[in-house]
Parts: C-alpha cells; structure tokens; sequence
C-alpha cells in the first residue's frame, strides 16, 4: 500500500508539475477526446490542451478595446464587418449605458469584431471543438453530457426568456474546470461557427436537393436528447459574420503552444483587401488584391470533392461558354478549402483534367486560418467530415471592388442571371 501511495505521490506531483500555468483570467482545459453532435455516426475527435477565458468579454473589456482601436467604434465601424445592430445596446460609441452594464457580457458584436478583440489581447476565439469539449462540464464532472440532471438543468437555462439587462459574468455558474456561465447567460462566437451545419442528408434525400450542401455532411444529432447541444449547433448554422445579436457574446481562448500562421482581424470592404498570401496552380505568390479591376466569377471548393465542385465547376464553364468572347474579358476563380492536398501541382491537374483555359482560370490555395476568414467574408460554410469536406455552394459574380453583386448557390440551375450579371458590369467599362 505504501508502495502504490508513493508513485500516485510521484504521477500527481509529475503531473502537477506539466500543467501549464495559464495567463491571468484563464483556466487550462486539458484536452481530450470527445464526441461531437453533429453527425449521428461521427467519430470520436480529439482537442488539445488549450487556456480558456474564465469569464465572457464584458462590456468594459470591449469599451478598453473601441477606444484604442476607433475603427471598431459604433458609428466607424464598417457594415461589412458587422450589421445595424452592432452594439445596439450602448447609448453611445463610448458609452455602454444602463442597458450594458460594465460587468456583463457584450453582446451585439460580430464575429470579426469579437475575433479582431481576441487578437488584440494576443488571443483568438475558441474552436467549435474546444467550446463544445469545455462546455460538456458541469460543476462536478469533465464530461456531464450524458447525465439526464445536467441536461436538464442546461434546458432550464437555455428556456429562460431573454432580459434587457444580462447579469454579471462572475454570476455565471462555474464547471470542473473553472469557467463560468458556458451556459445560462449568453450565447458565444466560436471561431470556425461556419462549420456547422445541420440539414437533412443531402444523398437520400428524395426532393434532392440543390440547395443542400455537399454530400459529405449527413450533419444529424448523435444524441437528440442533447437538445441543448442541438438549439447551440443549430444557432451557429444560422449565422454569418457580420451579425450582432443581443444574445450572442465571446469569450477567448489561446493555444499552449504559439499559435502559427496566424492572419490578424483585417478591417475590410471586400475580400479583396483581406491579408494572407495564396498560392496559384503555377505555384505563384498572389494576394487576392491582385484580382482587383476586372469581373470575376468566384467559388470555393476543394478539387478530392466528387459531389457538389464537380457540378459546381460545370455550372461555371457552361457560363464561359455562354459568354462567348465576352469570357475573356471575366476570369473565373477557384479558391481552395483544403490547403493541405490542393498543392499547385494537384490544382493544375484539376484544371487540365476539366480542360480549363488557364487565360481564364485560376486556382488558389492558402493556409487555413486565410481561408476561414475569406470563407466568413464569402458567407461559405464549410466543415471536414472523415477526411473531405462538407460544404455549401457558391457561384459569386464580383465587380471590379471585389464587391459581390450576384450570388447562386443552387447546382445545376439556370446560369442566365449570372451571365447577365457578368455582361452587364462588363458594359460599364
């Protein structure tokens, strides 16, 4: 006995001893493995190690962050980055007024302004996995998602009417782990929430159909008595960046170890002036600035797809053919959800295999955290799934800005309004 008492003394020491310490106002998650909502035959995935912040922002965390940083400000603040409603609830640009107490959670804000808040702090938002994987604690257990109490408890906070006036974030009921209010006081942007996405499955699904999103994502509960779990997934499926919602606030998260290849919140018009550096299918450098200037018929996808890009590139050279010569005066532009395989040389095989005219196409791939914000940008979900992707669909017809005035997410159907809407900004040079 007093042997196996001495090596749990060492394992708990040794292990007490690895935990990073985590920076002030966050508790470390230790990671793990857990399984997920939303596909009724999804595999177990795992999260690392990662700091978590305590408590949402506040409303005075965020009027620290628009006063340093005006253009996040209220009245400053660019429509393309958040909605009328974004930060609806102040009196003012720098004055949260009674209805946003300082010490409650901020709500009303985008997902580019809670990620350009994150980043500023040196911190980013948090995963959908990290979030769900922390938020399945209750107050006694790492892992509570399958006990009917908890559960029960979770659906009490979340039929809880809406108030003009949130509470305090320290009133939030804190979990295993430290964290408060994960439930029963606002909602929360994650960082990848356009990866959700819930809908019937697009493979059996008689009426087809081609506004479902591709094949790979038959996204059904795993546990449809998880309702709480359901109503969060089915909210972030629902959003796009730009929306501010009074019930919807953040929090931030940090990798343990330095996050690499990171782009910063960019305040933008038009993915045209977002940062990040693609690769084209000659494997050369290009900013997508550099698209700038003439009319271009854009999606996004990843060449491995055998369901919906296949269509979705038909659908684009049955529009260049329509547009006779005018085609030459447009270019059309594939961008890469799957930066690891779609490599130049794979992206000019694709082009070759579709016999693309490569004075009219291009191809670009660029690392993920690039592409996720010009997937927001683009209001283009997508999600892995076992390896592939499950995604919307995208035809976007941009102006000589980069501003999308056309946009068809329908496979197969009819291509006139889009070669209309090519033709008629083509006529304005």
């Amino acid at each position: 006995m007093k042997t196996f008492l001495t090596w749990l003394t060492l394992v708990l020491g040794t292990a007490a001893a690895e935990t990073p310490r985590p920076p002030q106002g966050m508790v470390y998650i230790p990671g793990g493995d857990y399984k997920p909502l939303y596909a009724k035959d999804a595999k177990i995935r795992h999260t690392e190690p990662f700091f978590m912040d305590v408590t949402q922002v506040t409303n005075a965390e965020f009027l620290s962050f628009v006063k340093a940083h005006p253009e996040w400000r209220r009245s400053q603040v660019n429509r393309s980055l958040a909605d009328e409603n974004y930060l609806a609830q102040w009196t003012g640009d720098l004055e949260p007024g009674e209805r946003a107490p300082a010490n409650a959670p901020v709500t009303h804000v985008s997902w580019f302004a809670a990620k350009a808040w994150c980043e500023a702090q040196g911190n980013r938002l948090p995963t959908q996995d990290e979030w769900e994987f922390a938020a399945r604690a209750s107050a006694t257990q790492p892992d509570a998602s399958t006990n009917p109490d908890y559960l029960r408890q979770l659906l009490e906070w979340y039929s809880k009417p809406a108030t003009s006036a949130l509470e305090d974030v320290n009133t939030g009921v804190a979990n295993v782990y430290g964290l408060r209010g994960m439930h029963g006081l606002v909602w929360e942007w994650v960082y990848d929430f356009n990866a959700t996405l819930l809908m019937g499955d697009s493979r059996s699904d008689g009426s087809l159909e081609r506004k479902l999103f591709c094949g790979a994502g038959s996204l059904l509960a795993t546990d449809v008595g998880n309702y709480a779990a359901f109503m969060r997934y089915a909210l972030r499926s629902s959003l796009k960046g730009g929306y501010c919602v009074g019930t919807l606030g953040f929090r931030a998260a940090r990798s343990i170890t330095p996050d690499v290849a990171k782009i910063p919140a960019a305040v933008f018009t038009t993915i045209y002036e977002l940062p990040g550096e693609w690769r084209d299918q000659n494997n050369q450098r290009v900013a997508l600035g550099s698209l700038r200037g003439g009319v271009r018929v854009l999606t996004m996808g990843f060449t491995r797809c055998k369901s919906a890009c296949p269509r979705i590139l038909s659908d684009m050279k049955r529009i260049e053919k329509a547009l006779g010569q005018d085609a030459e005066r447009a270019g059309f532009v594939f961008l890469s959800i799957d930066p690891e395989f779609d490599t130049p040389a794979q992206m000019a095989a694709t082009m070759q295999d579709h016999q693309m005219n490569p004075g009219h196409w291009k191809f670009l791939a660029a690392p993920t955290n690039t592409v996720q914000q010009a997937a927001v940008a683009l209001d283009f979900k997508y999600q892995q799934v076992d390896g592939f992707f499950a995604h919307s669909n995208l035809i976007a017809v941009l102006d000589e800005n980069g501003r999308i005035v056309h946009r068809e997410e329908v496979l197969g159907g009819d291509i006139k309004p889009v070669v209309d809407a090519v033709r008629e900004l083509l006529t304005k040079h």
